[in-house]
């Protein structure tokens, strides 16, 4: 894998990078909490590493508590734009039923004897009771205390030589100031019964695995957020989440407020944001360097944002300003606040105090306000399709050649299909407005790209030309038993349009292409864009040498530029800024890392590289080519010289319109509609397709 160095690893997080250079590392480890949040996450990227996990999970039997993990993982994979990883949760997964509050986790006598012989070397405990209430008091003690009593009496039990223990690092309670990588005394202060436990539990630990020889980490993550790698929250509804999700439910009564509601907190108070990804890729690089010399680590970043901030833009995102922050308030608690103090408590610890956390781990990148609104953004967007029950529902697809295939559908099945075929490398979500509008008539099937977003397809560059996206969309037309239908491509999604409907003629009724970026090469009489002439420039580059995607990558990402490096960074700096400001959490996907970069670079390079008239000689049915006015990404003169190339062409020309016109405009949902109407016969049954030759 392409991977000099560990400080190289961390400037970029990349946990395929990782898991790759440590192919080999193999161990078995046992897991708890692999139904929860970081868990889950924790299981699903080490499932790319050999060695078994055996999962200690709750269930009626080993088929429930197997769906139990599965679906937990499946969350994960829509939270990285990632399949579910199959194949390796079937060969690599093994269910040990059980209960971390009875003694030795109430497990058989076959599975304790399956345990001592399996030879595990790591006992990963990230289960934990995250209830904070004093009257569930009982519960968390039995989780949080007793639990990790009985699970350190299980390892034990079958000798493995290491154990981690997942805590959090606000065991510190009201402590402020900078926080040590060391144990807090137990008599300090807390903010609530859940960090007391933690903190109590942490002292368990030490206790019991210095008596019986065992050597152990403390691991605490601060506030944990989503995966960085797509700014989903990834289906968890604590910390941030859990605060946001209170004022979304109480967004009606917040907005009568006739005065804003007075939170008492410290003005410079500031919360450590920690992505579940840089977590996860802490707890590897631990695992697969030695664990190092610490007995406790912070997993924590340097984002440290201003709480009041991050409270205000909760506020706003939500369309009210009904938060006022205070050091105290000077009249009694209205009722409302009583009431949103009860309902908020366990997040007092955040903003109430103010914490440093002392890091012995290489640095993570911290977590900008920009990071933090696509968050926010992305949450709320999630809760009103959850209360609207309007969202992509994914589907897994086998291609021909084996790859896992990431497909989003919406709309009813009964209706005829349309297959929306997206820009390489885009993430789904690009695709759903303009799903949405076409929902009333089509059932609207769209799917990831293998490679990128979809980073964990083992590249394959001999592959890296449109027939094979092509050939994706009639597998998926095939897994549905669809006969023939409409395609609607989008920037180089028409390029995988046109060449599915030259290959592929019986199976393509009509085409629709949205500001098409293809391999129509620049001339005389076809302009191409500033973005177009930049990524034409460097993307070859980039595709011969892994080592340029790591520099342009270090040019987008902050490094210091050489003086031969102004007309590159420029260049770079051309291409981001050309996408709309608000679609950037999108449209960066294959800049994040060196590997996604260099795979997207090798995808758009060999597209360009394809024949110069983009296919068009040989496609028979009728094409609607429509094109933007004030696109920045491809211009106009690309489609008019599209449609002098097709049989059977139409221009669409909107004077106004720009690259990202399908996602904001309900007209084009509207002349995608009129088109096929025009051009779609009756349904068929469907023919399994031939492959044909790139």
């Amino acid at each position: 894998m392409h991977m000099d160095t560990h400080s190289a690893d961390y400037r970029y997080g990349d946990l395929l990078a990782m898991t790759n250079h440590f192919r080999n590392e193999a161990r078995n480890i046992i897991l708890t909490g692999a139904t929860g949040f970081l868990g889950s996450n924790f299981l699903f990227w080490k499932l790319r590493q050999p060695g078994k996990v055996y999962v200690l999970v709750r269930g009626e039997s080993i088929a429930h508590a197997r769906q139990r993990v599965y679906d937990a993982l499946a969350v994960c994979a829509v939270g990285y734009n990632q399949p579910v990883p199959k194949a390796d949760i079937d060969s690599k997964v093994d269910y040990i039923l059980g209960d971390m509050t009875e003694t030795l986790c109430a497990i058989s006598k076959s599975d304790l004897e399956k345990l001592a012989a399996a030879g595990i070397s790591e006992f990963w405990h990230c289960a934990a009771s995250l209830k904070f209430e004093d009257r569930h008091k009982e519960e968390i003690y039995h989780h949080n205390i007793n639990g990790t009593h009985n699970v350190m009496d299980l390892a034990h039990r079958i000798h493995c030589p290491t154990y981690l223990h997942i805590s959090t690092a606000y065991t510190s309670g009201h402590m402020a100031g900078d926080i040590p990588e060391t144990l807090h005394p137990l008599d300090i202060s807390y903010n609530n019964f859940y960090e007391s436990s933690k903190n109590a539990a942490e002292h368990e630990v030490v206790k019991y695995c210095d008596a019986q020889g065992i050597d152990y980490r403390i691991l605490r993550p601060a506030i944990i957020m989503g995966p960085l790698a797509s700014r989903r929250s990834g289906g968890t509804r604590f910390g941030v989440y859990g605060l946001t999700q209170e004022m979304y439910r109480l967004r009606d009564t917040l907005s009568q407020l006739k005065t804003p509601m007075r939170l008492i907190g410290d003005m410079a108070a500031v919360g450590n944001l920690v992505p579940v990804d840089q977590c996860v890729f802490d707890m590897l690089y631990l695992s697969n360097t030695g664990f190092g010399e610490h007995k406790v680590y912070h997993l924590s970043n340097s984002s440290d944002l201003n709480i009041k901030a991050m409270l205000e833009k909760i506020d706003v995102a939500l369309g009210m300003k009904s938060l006022n922050f205070v050091s105290e308030r000077d009249t009694p608690a209205s009722a409302i606040e009583e009431l949103f103090d009860k309902r908020t408590v366990f997040y007092g610890g955040y903003y109430r105090t103010i914490k440093r956390f002392a890091r012995s781990l290489p640095a993570q990148t911290g977590v900008s306000w920009s990071d933090y609104g696509t968050y926010l953004t992305a949450f709320i967007k999630e809760l009103d399709e959850e209360k609207s029950g309007e969202t992509f529902t994914r589907t897994q697809v086998t291609a021909a050649d084996g790859i896992e295939l990431c497909v989003s559908t919406f709309g009813d099945s009964g209706k005829p299909a349309l297959v929306l075929a997206n820009a390489y490398g885009m993430p789904s979500d690009f695709m759903f407005p303009l799903a949405k509008r076409l929902a009333d008539q089509f059932r609207v099937i769209t799917w990831d790209s293998r490679w990128v977003p979809a980073i964990t397809h083992e590249f394959d560059l001999a592959k890296c030309h449109s027939l094979t996206h092509a050939s994706d969309l009639i597998a998926i037309l095939d897994h549905f038993g669809i006969a023939s239908a409409p395609v609607a491509g989008w920037s180089s999604g028409a390029q995988v349009s046109l060449r599915a409907m030259a290959e592929f003629p019986d199976r393509i009724q009509c085409g629709i292409l949205l500001n098409g970026g293809v391999s129509i090469p620049a001339s005389g009489d076809i302009k191409i864009t500033e973005f177009e002439k930049n990524i034409r420039t460097l993307f070859p580059k980039i595709a011969a040498n892994y080592r340029f995607a790591q520099k342009y990558c270090d040019l987008i990402y902050g490094a210091h530029a050489t003086a031969d490096d102004g007309e590159d960074r420029k260049m770079i700096s051309a291409i981001l800024t050309s996408t709309d400001p608000f679609l950037l959490y999108m449209t960066s996907v294959p800049f994040r890392t060196p590997e996604a970069l260099f795979r997207y670079a090798n995808m758009m390079n060999g597209l360009f590289n394809e024949r110069g008239d983009a296919w068009t000689a040989d496609v028979k049915q009728p094409v609607l080519v429509h094109v933007g006015g004030k696109d920045q990404v491809t211009h106009a003169d690309v489609g008019r010289f599209l449609v002098e190339g097709l049989q059977n062409g139409k221009l669409s020309l909107d004077e106004d319109g720009d690259h990202f016109s399908h996602f904001y405009d309900e007209d084009v949902a509207t002349m995608i509609k009129q088109f096929v109407a025009q051009h779609q016969p009756q349904a068929q049954v469907a023919q399994p397709s031939s492959l044909a030759n790139p």
